[in-house]
């Protein structure tokens, strides 16, 4: 993960209690948020991930795994023809 020299300053408003337990956890209220924004885009890519998993047409899949059948097949031969 890439950490960028250029930041900007932003206003928000944070629950106190929540403010309060980031104060308890860290010294650095900024690197606290932005670790927090960070595991956040996390999750939110995962979730779009998963999504696009679980939506797939079963037609889909199928095609895949046949892609992935050939490709281990070639890849054998290839192995086997190199004597690798």
């Amino acid at each position: 993960m890439s950490t960028s020299s250029t930041k900007r300053r932003v206003s928000v408003t944070i629950d106190a209690d929540l403010l309060d337990a980031i104060d308890q956890f860290s010294d650095n209220r900024s690197a606290a948020i932005e670790e927090a924004l960070r595991l956040w885009r996390v999750q939110k890519i995962q979730e779009q991930l998963q999504q696009y998993y679980q939506s797939r047409r079963q037609a889909d899949v199928e095609e895949e795994e046949q892609w992935a059948t050939l490709a281990e097949q070639q890849l054998e031969e290839t192995l086997e023809a190199e004597e690798l």
